[in-house]
């Protein structure tokens, strides 16, 4: 099952099925523990629209309204690797190496749902970096009671120079 956020409302695929939710509000439809057994029944009392596959074409939003995105720690060895030798000239070329050791992951905020953007959209870049990046991430969808309730992929864009020279 899949859901998502468009300019017409709430869609749900389910078995290539789509439907449009009863609910408008995307932060109440999204958080519930109990997401999916929510959307099995909810799509029991509704009726399958093929025009609505037609809709994800190009009318998809960023499946966030109200929510922050967080972020956790630098996830790959060669990741770290390159993070430490960009940062080396800053002095902060140890810092990347300490994330890997700690005990708990680092968690640092990234961005509120005003600075994200939905599949296809145009992505701001800063204009004094010279070196911007995207970098595929693994994206948690947690209700506010802290259970994972979905997953998607995010597309963090970084600004590589100025990482480097200023880690914080």
């Amino acid at each position: 099952m899949r859901i998502f956020r468009t300019t017409q409302g709430n869609v749900i695929e389910s078995d290539g099925q789509y439907f449009l939710s009863a609910s408008n509000d995307w932060d109440s439809f999204l958080n519930r523990d109990d997401l999916f057994q929510e959307l099995k029944k909810e799509i029991q009392y509704l009726h399958p629209d093929g025009d609505l596959q037609n809709l994800l074409r190009n009318q998809i939003l960023a499946p966030i309204v109200s929510q922050e995105v967080w972020a956790s720690g630098v996830t790959y060895l060669r990741s770290r690797e390159a993070r430490m030798e960009e940062s080396k000239d800053s002095g902060g070329g140890d810092f990347y190496a300490k994330v890997y050791d700690a005990e708990r992951p680092e968690l640092f905020f990234k961005a509120t749902a005003a600075r994200t953007v939905g599949h296809g959209a145009e992505v701001l870049i800063r204009r004094d970096s010279k070196w911007n990046v995207p970098e595929p991430e693994l994206t948690l969808c947690i209700s506010s009671s802290g259970e994972i309730i979905g997953y998607t992929i995010g597309n963090d864009m970084s600004s590589r120079d100025i990482e480097g020279e200023n880690l914080l």
